[in-house]
């Protein structure tokens, strides 16, 4: 009787177990072919109150809503994923020692760096392939989508300015508004893209 009564009580953990994890992993978005859980969530949401103010490299524009910049960057990464927008090993690699070089640390400093934070380093390589990524996505479809007038250039640029000038210029103009033409770049791509969001 005793053996039945610990092998039932095993069972009622095992289904609230069970109940616990398919409650923290529920489903609440599906955006194309790719889902979003509740734990999915929950994580974004506390990456982004550790570092409120994002990543400066990232692409996907802010938004108030948790969820809903969560869906932004899923969308975002279909997107680059249909027009083949890729990171290679080797220019991963590069950003690396770019980071060593700019801060004039060696490998191991960084690594120990990263562990205190509790990041490995696979997913602060795996980091920067995203961002490399989305600033190849900038440069080739968002960048080209912004019109700039030669009469805007000249007023940024100054008086009697120089080619390097003007270039900083546009530059500048094109990187205020890129974030704004990237919201309406995934508006148009959201119009396209199966999304549901589950009550």
């Amino acid at each position: 009787m005793r053996t039945t009564r610990l092998f039932l009580f095993a069972l009622f953990l095992m289904a609230s177990s069970a109940a616990a994890a398919e409650v923290v992993d529920r489903v609440v978005a599906v955006v194309g072919s790719d889902i979003i859980t509740l734990s999915d969530l929950k994580k974004f949401s506390a990456q982004r109150s550790a570092n409120p103010h994002g990543n400066e490299a990232a692409a996907a524009p802010v938004s108030k809503e948790p969820l809903e910049a969560l869906i932004r960057e899923k969308l975002l990464k279909v997107e680059m994923d249909r027009l083949g927008v890729g990171a290679s090993d080797e220019e991963v690699n590069a950003a690396v020692q770019d980071v060593l070089k700019r801060n004039n640390i060696p490998m191991e400093a960084l690594k120990g760096e990263l562990s205190k934070k509790g990041i490995s380093f696979d997913q602060y390589k795996k980091d920067l392939g995203n961002q490399i990524k989305q600033m190849k996505f900038l440069s080739q479809v968002i960048f080209p989508r912004i019109k700039i007038s030669e009469e805007e250039i000249s007023k940024k640029a100054g008086s009697s300015p120089t080619d390097e000038a003007r270039m900083k210029a546009r530059i500048e103009i094109m990187q205020a508004r890129s974030s704004n033409e990237l919201v309406k770049y995934l508006d148009e791509a959201r119009s396209k893209t199966f999304i549901e969001i589950k009550k």
